[in-house]
């Protein structure tokens, strides 16, 4: 009895030891002190210019250059004006609009959760036209010449006439399955057609007609697997990852992995000439080489979640943890430039406009971010 206690004990004392440890902050300190003349140049800081109430887990808010856009789950949406700092509701839809939403010069275009798609016109908030479909949507939304492209909570890849809103083309990918959790990858358009992620860790080449060109798998088991992020391309490559599985350089023509690192992301990834930047799922952020995929450095962030965001602004790489720092990294070293704590949680991607960075909270408040 007294060793089964004994073994108990030291089980005991051994899983709080990991959790302490596994959960001790990590301290980040400013390593590199470069005078830059781009913008958005460290040293950086903030300050709330709003709040559109609660909005969806993976949103991004959406620009035209000038404004910034969002929709929120009351089915609000707010044109955002980043040197007033002011906003101004354009429409109620009265749906949830989890992340859907692109602008051109005159109109708004938005998703739902309930699978509608409405087109807005900017100036007056007036319902032009809509669409229902069988499937929420909850992703983003993109513009393309004279068409849109989304990919609903089913799988299905769709592109429609943007005056019309009538389909062109739709692709479907795989059978539905409710307790997958579809349709948020982001698409990557290319010379000769779109790159897709799926919820079964696969990536799909699809032309501009709507017919598979090829398919890679990224993730790696049969649950989990989602390539929830937008692939990204690199002349004759495209980078693809899963949040369970792996990272690889794809080549663009036959779909042959040309490399394979096992990392797995919920970030966003970006690239440059000299490397490919992503964050894993145990807070650290890397620059892996385009060529063979080699870590050329890598840093740890945080040991509290994740790192959902990155963002290359010239030679800087800006990441967001998802308790609230905006850590600036040396795009070349890796070395800390500086660190700003907002101190709210944050699970959205990050948006430039009017030279500066724009973040929002789950609760809805909107940061905005610049050089001092």
């Amino acid at each position: 009895m007294k060793k089964t206690v004994s073994i108990i004990f030291l089980i005991f004392v051994a899983f709080v030891v990991y959790s302490c440890s596994s959960s001790k902050e990590v301290v980040l300190k400013v390593q590199e002190h470069k005078k830059l003349t781009q913008p958005l140049a460290p040293p950086l800081d903030y300050e709330k210019i709003c709040n559109v109430d609660d909005v969806g887990y993976k949103i991004k808010l959406a620009s035209d250059g000038k404004y910034l856009y969002v929709g929120n789950l009351d089915g609000e949406t707010y044109r955002i004006d980043p040197k007033n700092e002011e906003k101004r509701e354009i429409a109620e839809i009265d749906q949830p609009i989890e992340d859907a939403l692109a602008v051109d010069d005159g109109y708004i275009y938005v998703g739902t959760n309930r699978g509608y798609l409405f087109k807005i016109d900017k100036s007056t908030g007036k319902v032009v036209r809509k669409r229902q479909f069988p499937f929420p949507i909850l992703g983003r939304i993109y513009l393309k010449g004279d068409n849109i492209y989304f990919v609903d909570e089913n799988d299905v890849v769709y592109c429609l006439d943007k005056d019309t809103l009538n389909t062109v083309w739709k692709y479907t990918h795989g059978e539905f399955n409710v307790l997958d959790v579809r349709g948020v990858s982001g698409i990557c358009f290319g010379d000769d057609g779109l790159y897709v992620g799926f919820d079964d860790g696969s990536v799909d080449k699809i032309s501009y007609k709507g017919d598979l060109i090829w398919e890679v798998q990224a993730g790696k088991g049969s649950m989990f697997v989602d390539s929830d992020t937008t692939p990204v391309l690199n002349g004759n490559e495209v980078y693809v990852t899963s949040v369970k599985g792996y990272t690889e350089g794809v080549n663009v023509e036959n779909g042959e992995v040309l490399w394979k690192r096992e990392i797995s992301t919920y970030s966003n990834m970006e690239s440059n000439i000299f490397g490919l930047f992503l964050a894993d799922n145990e807070g650290n952020v890397y620059c892996l080489d385009n060529s063979n995929g080699e870590t050329i450095w890598k840093v740890k962030l945080t040991n509290k979640g994740n790192v959902y965001a990155i963002k290359l602004v010239g030679s800087v790489v800006y990441a967001m943890t998802e308790e609230g720092k905006l850590i600036a990294l040396d795009a070349l070293s890796g070395k800390v430039m500086d660190v700003l704590d907002i101190d709210e949680p944050f699970s959205c991607k990050m948006t430039i406009c009017c030279n500066r960075l724009f973040v929002i909270t789950r609760d809805g408040s909107v940061y905005s971010i610049y050089s001092k």
